[in-house]
């Protein structure tokens, strides 16, 4: 958690992608361990599963699909997807399918799961004749990884082979570093019902042993020579990377556990090789050996996987082999959706919900069937027909001799997938501001977008318009345009952007000194104020209409001494634009209230202040008419002319300190409250520690600020008393936090309507 609440982003150079995959991997495996932990509070463990997806799980998918650029090779006429080796592919897949496991993800699980099962290039042959074998494809997926595979007799292989390795003709730490991720992607794919250990004929455990041989520099290992070519680099360019031999030498990490506990243990399959380095490893732990890639891996092999013994004929469960029909199509296979990924942008590639799925798996031939299967979903034949939606159906089978095998179909339905961050944004006179709600003067131009992580958006605007951006010239009319981003999951994010133009733009003259841009004005008692309602370029030549029955531009108040509301109209062609300035006085005299029960509200959105219990920070809510006393406090002072004030809890009589908590016990009245002239709108200040007034305010999502400001946030709090036994009610401002603001018809936000004309979420309101 201390990572999950610090951890913003993975940067750097192309290395980022080594950490993003293979710390990912292992923070997600190690949340997955811990999940059940009942000292894991559920919130936390919902924010690290968010930071799994928001921070790591862009960089590990992004570089699968791009690979930093080299893929596609932009600059140049051909392709070069096999440029990096396989230890980076297989971290980053082993990261994305982890991170679909903790998250309960199927699309996100299946994603990983494609680049190690499929072929994303359509490059693969088996068996590969050509001599040199050229590094064609991505790397990581298990037919380029173990390049090919020789015969061989049970002395020096498991299954009858050995298997030379993509990294095998490098050097022995990146040729033992790819086998341990590829052991623990199998793990994985084990613990969920997918047998990897056994995909594509035992191809894996080929590879294992041969990697295994080459720890133990024996001699005369089959070889076929390989050819590595870069980014940038054709296979002709003398940069390129022809290998000739195995590289030899001792470097054993922490996974050999896994190997020998499976292969031996679960399948009874003996691993010669491969025991001789488990034996030479003895007990790992989470850094087993005499370099830092060890911490490559989980590691504790030896604790997690030890059998007894080999596992005896009658012991070994029976090998399934999954089958999916789907649109017309029989597929061998065991995972529906997100499994198509190469680096353009290809759309969605789950299932369409709602299609009809038929999913079974087929015995070894010569197999006994002995009819007992059961689903996850309740089912006790071979085979289940369902209506397409994400889900992982795992089918258990029990053979003849007890020993039960295990069968996940992983199925991915268009939409029903992961909720990832989406972040709308406009871009106005080159600033960009992430909101939905945006003001500005009459004939601007403004870019409105859709920003989600993950990669491989699609977008659909209500002009029809499929970029990210959509770009609206001269606007002259308050609009609402909405935008939809579709992510590679199929999951549609719908936002509607309020496009409020102003075409009279509020200015005060307070002493001489020009205020621009607001019509909340605060000033002291007797200040002289003029205010100025100034017209956009294109609207000049019009008419104004102050409330007070004046002509001008301008509105001359004098010296004030109370607060006030005024407003301006102004014509021109026909259409009425409206402006309203709040001008609100700080009287030298303070105004001090009553003793007895009152209610804080905020002008902002009209939420009140609510008792979050014992030791918790108070913070501003909707109105809560079944528990009003959450939401009154009763105000105590030591005498009728000391300004400081307690503000105590009706609900259960707990205190506000200074420090913004809720206290049992009482403190020396740490408050003040300040009205403006005239007016029930107060601002709350604690007991200066110096002689600076120290100001609270309420953040956009309702929290209180005890981040003190020696600045006066204007005075927005409407401070009402409530007689005891009277209950409150919901006043027409209170309204739903999120699209909650008000604004007059001259597109200026308002703290409370009071009557008239008003938009709220891109609506004209008529407020009586």
């Amino acid at each position: 958690m201390a990572w999950a609440n610090t951890t913003t982003g993975i940067s750097g150079d192309s290395n980022y992608a080594l950490a993003a995959g293979i710390y990912g991997y292992e923070f997600a495996q190690a949340a997955e361990l811990m999940r059940d932990y009942d000292g894991w509070d559920a919130t936390d463990f919902e924010t690290f599963k968010q930071w799994m997806l928001n921070v790591w799980y862009p960089s590990a998918i992004g570089f699968l699909r791009v690979r930093n650029g080299t893929w596609e090779n932009s600059s140049t006429w051909w392709e070069c997807p096999g440029h990096y080796w396989s230890n980076w592919g297989l971290c980053n897949a082993l990261c994305v399918a982890s991170i679909g496991v903790l998250c309960d993800d199927v699309y996100i699980y299946n994603q990983g799961m494609s680049f190690f099962k499929y072929d994303q290039v359509g490059t693969f042959e088996d068996p590969r004749t050509a001599d040199p074998i050229l590094n064609d494809g991505l790397t990581e997926f298990l037919g380029n990884l173990v390049v090919t595979t020789y015969e061989s007799d049970l002395e020096t292989g498991a299954y009858g082979k050995l298997g030379q390795m993509q990294e095998s003709g490098r050097d022995i730490g990146h040729a033992t570093m790819a086998a341990g991720l590829a052991v623990d992607f199998a793990h994985l794919g084990w613990n969920q019902g997918d047998d990897l250990f056994s995909y594509m004929d035992n191809r894996l455990a080929a590879g294992i042993e041969y990697v295994a041989g080459q720890i133990q520099s024996l001699e005369n290992l089959p070889w076929v020579n390989y050819h590595y070519a870069s980014s940038g680099y054709y296979w002709t360019d003398s940069r390129s990377w022809l290998m000739t031999e195995p590289a030899l030498g001792e470097q054993i990490r922490a996974y050999w556990g896994t190997v020998i506990g499976h292969y031996e243990g679960v399948k009874g399959v003996k691993m010669p090789l491969s025991e001789v380095v488990y034996e030479k490893m003895g007990i790992d732990a989470g850094g087993t050996g005499s370099t830092s890639g060890s911490y490559d891996h989980l590691g504790y092999s030896i604790l997690m996987n030890t059998r007894d013994s080999i596992a005896a004929a009658e012991q070994i469960p029976t090998p399934l082999t999954p089958y999916i029909s789907y649109e017309g199509e029989t597929l061998q296979q065991g995972n529906l959706g997100g499994l198509y990924n190469p680096y353009w942008d290809n759309g969605t590639t789950a299932a369409d919900q709602g299609e009809s799925v038929t999913l079974w798996a087929e015995l070894p031939e010569g197999e006994e069937n002995t009819g007992q299967w059961q689903w996850n979903t309740g089912e006790t034949t071979q085979s289940i027909t369902t209506t397409d939606k994400s889900f992982a159906y795992r089918v258990t089978y029990t053979n003849a001799h007890g020993a039960q095998s295990e069968q996940l179909f992983t199925i991915a339905a268009k939409g029903d997938c992961q909720e990832l961050s989406v972040t709308p944004y406009y871009i106005l006179n080159g600033e960009t501001v992430n909101d939905t709600v945006v003001t500005f003067p009459f004939g601007s131009s403004i870019t409105l977008g859709l920003s989600g992580n993950g990669g491989w958006n699609h977008y659909e605007w209500a002009d029809g318009s499929t970029a990210e951006t959509l770009t609206l010239p001269a606007v002259t009319h308050d609009r609402e345009i909405s935008g939809v981003l579709v992510n590679h999951g199929g999951r549609r994010f719908l936002f509607t952007f309020h496009i409020n133009v102003t075409a009279i733009s509020p200015l005060a003259i307070v002493d001489g000194v020009e205020i621009e841009g607001s019509s909340y004005i605060v000033v002291d008692e007797g200040a002289d104020v003029t205010l100025k309602a100034s017209t956009a370029e294109l609207l000049t030549g019009g008419t104004y209409l102050w409330d007070d029955g004046s002509t001008e531009m301008t509105l001359s108040l004098g010296a004030v001494t109370e607060s006030s509301t005024h407003t301006v109209s102004y014509t021109k062609d026909g259409t009425v634009y409206s402006l309203s300035f709040e001008v609100l006085v700080t009287s030298t005299q303070e105004r001090l209230l009553e003793l007895g029960n009152y209610t804080i509200q905020s002008r902002q959105d009209g939420t009140y202040m609510t008792n979050n219990g014992l030791g918790s920070t108070p913070s501003f809510q909707p109105l809560d008419e079944d528990n009003p006393e959450t939401q009154q406090w009763y105000l105590y002072r030591s005498s009728e002319k000391n300004p400081y004030c307690e503000l105590r809890s009706l609900v259960d009589s707990t205190t506000l300190n200074a420090s913004g908590e809720m206290v049992n016990k009482l403190y020396s009245r740490p408050y003040t409250i300040s009205f403006a002239a005239g007016t029930d709108y107060a601002a709350i200040y604690s007991r200066p520690t110096t002689k600076t007034r120290q100001y609270i305010y309420v953040e956009k999502d309702g929290s209180i600020n005890f981040d003190y400001s020696d600045t006066l946030y204007g005075y927005p709090f409407l401070v009402q008393w409530v007689d005891e036994g009277t209950a409150v009610t919901a006043p027409h401002a209170t309204t739903d936090r999120g699209e909650a603001a008000w604004y007059d018809l001259a597109g200026q936000r308002v703290s409370r309507p009071t009557h008239g004309v008003y938009i709220r979420n891109g609506k004209k309101i008529i407020v009586k």
